[in-house]
């Protein structure tokens, strides 16, 4: 972090672009080798001491930053659903129709769908949890031992859907990371909306590819599911919503109508006016405090401390509070790192369609990751 840009400066970057470049090395090591928070933490203050960027800016354009702060009260948001055991209920609910029965391929690829929407509305970790203890249930209930191809198969693709769920709603911790640093490097905004209509569709075709696999190269035995009454899934009741859960399910559908209603509705509309002023973080705090507000058998809906106890993940928040200064700094004019990766790119894409140059930065992507 504080060796880098001690070196010579490679043109065009400048003596303050060596230096933020180190920061995000030696911070991007630390993430993938050590853990989150404490290379955050000295990254950040790496930046005050070498990134160009005073106390009081730096920590208004992390901590102070609507994304983060928006990041932490959907944490605080998503705990609530998991608290009411919502999740599990959801994801029984989709695998427990009745044009699912005796239809392996479309139990599996509607079972797959329900791990996108827990992925999308918690995060990956526990969308994958909750899939897995239903899976060990159907193979119960059906008589698949532990090994047998069935479950093999399923136990990979439920993780599969979780972590590709996980970035189809625009507020959540990867969807939101990544839009940040975008905006605030093109200065351009993305219209969530149409990101989510995007997004559901990726997911339907990435379980659709997943299901193709399956059938037609793992080939596993599916003989034991056509008779699986998914009935006897729900062994603690979990479809059987009390009204305590009915009124944060309610929430959630409010949570993403509200973020979404100012794309849909006129801009003269007051309640568009209204959405606009608070902005997407303004909405999420609004929730929150009126679920912590309304109280149930003398107990608040949402109890505030245990939900972030509970919920939040600091190590996404410290990241995220990271990378939105770096960005910010990164893409100033002074550093020369935009320049820099310009003159670096343009010999392989200079001539290339945009479609070329999209895939290039997915895949560069996922080998950073």
């Amino acid at each position: 972090m504080f060796g880098f840009g001690l070196l010579e400066p490679v043109e065009p970057l400048t003596p303050l672009g060596m230096r933020l470049v180190g920061v995000f090395l030696g911070v991007l090591y630390g993430w993938v080798f050590i853990e989150i928070v404490w290379p955050s933490l000295a990254g950040l203050l790496a930046m005050m001491l070498v990134g160009g960027m005073k106390p009081v800016t730096l920590l208004n354009n992390s901590f102070g930053h609507p994304i983060v702060q928006m990041m932490f009260f959907i944490f605080v948001f998503c705990a609530t659903i998991n608290h009411y055991g919502l999740s599990r209920f959801i994801s029984l609910w989709f695998i427990t129709r009745k044009f699912v029965a005796g239809r392996p391929w479309l139990f599996s690829f509607t079972f797959l769908a329900s791990i996108f929407i827990l992925g999308a509305l918690t995060s990956a970790s526990p969308a994958a949890l909750i899939g897995w203890s239903i899976l060990y249930g159907v193979c119960e209930v059906c008589g698949y031992k532990k090994g047998d191809s069935y479950p093999t198969m399923m136990v990979f693709g439920i993780v599969f859907a979780a972590q590709i769920g996980q970035s189809m709603i625009p507020f959540k911790q990867v969807a939101l990371t990544v839009f940040s640093a975008y905006e605030t490097m093109s200065g351009m905004g993305i219209d969530y909306a149409k990101y989510m209509l995007i997004a559901c569709l990726i997911c339907l075709l990435c379980a659709l590819f997943f299901i193709v696999l399956g059938k037609y190269i793992f080939r596993p035995d599916m003989s034991k599911l056509l008779n699986l009454e998914a009935d006897k899934l729900d062994t603690d009741g979990s479809l059987n919503l009390t009204g305590m859960q009915k009124t944060v399910l309610l929430f959630l559908f409010l949570l993403v109508l509200l973020l979404l209603a100012p794309n849909f509705l006129p801009a003269d509309f007051f309640l568009t006016r209204f959405l606009k002023a608070i902005g997407n973080t303004g909405i999420v705090i609004l929730l929150v405090k009126v679920m912590a507000a309304i109280k149930v058998e003398g107990k608040p809906l949402l109890n505030f401390k245990v939900m972030v106890d509970s919920g939040v993940t600091w190590g996404i928040v410290l990241l995220l509070a990271f990378v939105q200064p770096l960005t910010i700094a990164m893409a100033a004019p002074g550093s020369g790192i935009t320049d820099f990766l310009m003159q670096l790119l343009t010999p392989f894409f200079g001539e290339s369609s945009s479609i070329t140059f999209a895939l290039f930065i997915g895949f560069a992507a996922v080998a950073l990751t």
